[in-house]
């Protein structure tokens, strides 16, 4: 529900800014308001659900989105959208942050990963592929408050099988935490860390590297980000416990993990200008021949989450980093008149490696935690995407930018989208150049992901199992 609603939105939001009589600069809030208020809430609510129990924070999730969705559905300008969009992201944020804690608190070790192959790759898969060809059905027959209702009525059906299957007492074992006290400082500055980051990296694909207010922003996101790291060592109840870091198997998999992000992110950035602009395909085309990277991960999800039981960790996500960089190297000199075959080809295979890496790298991660712990360690997963994502985002941005200014004088990739007006036989090389370099870059950023993969160890010692 959470990963569909995403693309519903992306593609009803031109028809909603114009029904709405708001501007771009409103739009883009719609959407980033969602961002920042998840990646801000994610931690807290995982610390949350260690203290309360996770059964109650799902359930609170699911019916806060629920109401907040049905709402939004009626609302009547902008502002009132953004506001409702917030709401709506803490209801993710409840949710999103107990889904891998629960699956490694009921599952055994021998069907984890299985179950973590469908919750966190099949279904996310085919959560963002279906997204925009809902939202698209959906906002032309219907018009584009149908994709809330929808999403409401998805979130009521989540929050009653939430509380027919889900017990209290299931994960009464985790609430060692129970008595302990809530990390409110930590809780703040966390959010302005993570907000300022965000805000800078976001704003900085626009405005340049080098403007003064984004080093501004992403100054104070790293100065806060010191400042929460030294609160939380000090802390009697942190709200990031620093000693999982202790845990090998947990920091070198999340470290491979925002790496995968990364590319992933830079790919999903940078192929569509390439499919439509250097290709000349249309939307619906370009669409479909991206596909080939979310199916296989869907597809393969679930297997490489049955081998992670069986075969060593270490080596399925070595060997998915690995498969990701030659399929970089191949994407970074693909040819404009290459076939589509080819290019399915090139893009099934970076959505292979991303499905043997995934699922077994999130199974190493949640199994290295100790059960008192699943519900932060699930949350920092959370944060490590979105980090990912906006990382991956703002490096494609530079690289590519960084050639387009010297042909256009300006540095947004957003001007690739005007190409034809400002003379697109010498755009069209800056952007290939930059296309190639971008690829290249995450070609290699894999190679250290995998050699960072293949370094970790096997952690049995912390197993969700046990209490």
């Amino acid at each position: 529900m959470v990963t569909t609603d995403i693309g519903l939105l992306s593609i009803a939001l031109p028809v909603i800014i114009t029904d709405l009589h708001a501007d771009l600069a409103l739009a883009g809030w719609i959407a980033l308001i969602y961002a920042l208020v998840t990646a801000s809430l994610y931690l807290p609510c995982g610390r949350l659900s260690d203290m309360i129990g996770r059964a109650k924070v799902y359930r609170v999730g699911f019916f806060l989105y629920a109401g907040t969705s049905l709402i939004a559905g009626f609302a009547q300008d902008a502002w009132q959208l953004i506001f409702l969009r917030g709401l709506q992201a803490i209801g993710s944020a409840l949710i999103m942050t107990n889904s891998f804690a629960m699956v490694a608190a009921i599952f055994p070790p021998e069907e984890r990963g299985r179950a973590m192959g469908i919750a966190g790759g099949t279904v996310s898969a085919l959560g963002y592929t279906l997204g925009p060809v809902i939202g698209g059905l959906l906002t032309y027959a219907l018009g584009w408050r149908s994709n809330f209702f929808l999403t409401s009525l998805l979130s009521f059906i989540g929050f009653a099988a939430a509380c027919y299957l889900l017990r209290d007492d299931a994960d009464e074992p985790a609430r060692r935490g129970a008595k302990e006290s809530f990390d409110f400082a930590g809780a703040v500055s966390f959010a302005l860390a993570i907000c300022a980051l965000l805000l800078g990296l976001t704003a900085g694909q626009r405005a340049g590297w080098s403007s003064v207010l984004i080093l501004s922003e992403l100054g104070l996101g790293l100065a806060t980000l010191a400042f929460f790291i030294w609160w939380e060592a000090g802390s009697r109840f942190p709200l990031l416990d620093l000693r999982l870091f202790q845990i090998r198997a947990f920091t070198f998999g999340n470290i491979a993990r925002l790496i995968s992000f990364m590319v992933i992110s830079l790919n999903n950035l940078v192929m569509p200008f390439f499919l439509q602009l250097a290709m000349g395909l249309d939307p619906l085309q370009a669409g479909l021949l991206v596909a080939p990277t979310p199916l296989a991960l869907a597809l393969l999800a679930p297997l490489a989450g049955w081998l992670s039981e069986k075969v060593s960790a270490r080596l399925l996500t070595a060997v998915g980093l690995t498969l990701k960089a030659i399929a970089c190297v191949l994407l970074a000199y693909v040819s404009v008149n290459a076939s589509s075959f080819d290019l399915v080809l090139r893009l099934g295979l970076l959505g292979l490696g991303l499905g043997i890496f995934q699922t077994p790298n999130n199974n190493s991660l949640m199994s290295s935690i100790p059960r008192e712990r699943l519900g932060v360690g699930s949350s920092f997963l959370s944060v490590v995407r979105s980090l990912g994502h906006s990382a991956g985002t703002a490096l494609a941005t530079a690289i590519i930018s960084a050639r387009l200014v010297a042909v256009t004088g300006r540095n947004a990739v957003d001007e690739l989208k005007n190409a034809t007006s400002i003379g697109a036989g010498a755009v069209l090389p800056a952007f290939m150049e930059g296309f190639r370099y971008a690829f290249l870059t995450a070609a290699a950023l894999c190679v250290v992901g995998a050699v960072i993969s293949a370094l970790s160890v096997e952690n049995n010692r912390s197993k969700p199992g046990r209490a």
